[in-house]
């Protein structure tokens, strides 16, 4: 499990630096001027979590699943009102369609999230050696 604990670390960490490469204009298109603040903002939040996380700290691991859980829906209204949607890293979705807003399921942060739970879930339950 140790090993796989090491893998959710690194794609943390790799999916909050391409978030900091779309914020700072590097990768992807141009974001939005206002978005782009609360984007730099979660992808260094990403970032500490993954570093922490390498650093086999349960902190980290709680920032990664809150890193993922704001990622997890996106809401578009169709009469143009507040909108919801912060995409870092990588993003495959499930589109639900209702008749006044459209609702995105993030299916790559829903599977990052329930694999960091489950390493958190394992790390809470090990004994300490000693």
């Amino acid at each position: 499990m140790r090993g796989f604990e090491t893998w959710v670390a690194r794609v943390l960490l790799l999916n909050s630096a391409l978030t900091l490469g779309v914020s700072l204009g590097l990768l992807g298109t141009p974001q939005e001027a206002d978005a782009l603040p609360i984007l730099f903002g979660v992808g260094l939040f990403g970032f500490l979590a993954a570093v922490l996380s390498l650093r086999r700290w349960k902190s980290g691991l709680w920032g990664g699943m809150l890193y993922y859980a704001v990622q997890l829906v996106s809401y578009f209204p169709h009469d143009g009102g507040w909108q919801y949607s912060i995409k870092a890293g990588v993003s495959i979705g499930v589109v639900m369609r209702f008749s006044h807003a459209t609702l995105v399921l993030n299916m790559v942060a829903l599977t990052l999230l329930a694999a960091t739970a489950a390493v958190l879930a394992w790390r809470m339950r090990a004994v300490p050696a000693g």
